[in-house]
């Protein structure tokens, strides 16, 4: 199950809550009214020194990188 970050419209509590992807949202912990889902993004956690050594898990084929922006697009987030 995913990790979702919630902030609050009426009070601006930020929280986040462990729920099914097919949840339909949250309230607020702290003032109990709606809250919104917030945008957020993930972390990756990369094994080694870095990029050189991810690499060799790939037999030495490079990646492909994104152009114009961080994401490529890849997100959704139109970059």
């Amino acid at each position: 199950m995913p990790i979702y970050e919630y902030g609050c419209p009426t009070c601006g509590h930020k929280f986040e809550k462990l729920q099914s992807m097919s949840a339909s949202g949250a309230d607020c912990p702290n003032c109990e009214q709606p809250a919104r889902r917030a945008i957020s993004v993930f972390a990756a956690v990369s094994k080694g020194d870095g990029f050189a050594s991810d690499m060799a898990d790939l037999g030495g084929a490079p990646m492909p990188m994104p152009m114009g922006g961080g994401c490529g697009g890849a997100c959704g987030c139109g970059h």
